[in-house]
């Protein structure tokens, strides 16, 4: 990615920070920025056949694209890529556990809810992933997210056109109680991302 725009990036980032309620996990440190709020949409059953309805307060996950984009710089090979991703998601699932089991409210909190395109092998890391009904919402939030992949990517404007039919947008969501079994301060592996 060119200097320039990535430097560019990082100040929309500092004003998109400021604007929302995102919060950081460990900023600089950690791929996911949460907020609290309540789920909308359908029913969702998590791998441990936990329900997440309607309404229920969840943490809302966001991967920091421009802290990742700041990690791909130079990077061009599309394997690469996903490892890269994948290592940085194993480094901060138990940070982002802590976190969770930290806040004054997690008995409330049912699970971790988030909608990207890049889905595949999520479920080994305990995810589940559901399809999204495609109204306003959700067709704007793929048109930026395929702008993202086209400004991260080093051939991201090849690879959103031979991609366009692969990349559909999925939710990927996880029960509290799997989240904290498998990546909480009571797992003795929560350190290990081999």
């Amino acid at each position: 990615m060119n200097s320039s725009l990535l430097m560019l990036w990082g100040v929309w980032d500092n004003i998109y920070q400021r604007c929302t309620r995102l919060r950081y996990i460990e900023k600089g440190a950690n791929i996911f920025r949460v907020v609290p709020l309540r789920y909308r949409g359908e029913t969702l059953v998590t791998t441990d056949h936990k329900r997440i309805h309607n309404g229920d307060l969840i943490l809302k996950i966001h991967i920091h694209n421009y802290y990742f984009a700041t990690l791909c710089k130079g990077v061009k090979d599309d394997l690469k890529l996903a490892l890269l991703l994948r290592r940085h998601i194993m480094q901060s699932l138990p940070k982002l556990a802590h976190y969770l089991e930290t806040l004054e409210n997690k008995e409330d909190i049912k699970g971790i809810v988030g909608t990207t395109m890049l889905h595949k092998g999520v479920q080994p890391l305990g995810f589940s992933i559901s399809d999204v009904p495609m109204n306003w919402f959700f067709r704007y939030k793929r048109w930026y997210l395929r702008l993202l992949l086209r400004i991260i990517h080093p051939d991201g404007k090849r690879r959103v056109q031979a991609w366009n039919h692969e990349m559909p947008l999925k939710r990927v969501y996880m029960s509290k109680e799997t989240l904290l079994a498998r990546y909480g301060s009571g797992n003795q592996t929560t350190g290990d991302t081999n």
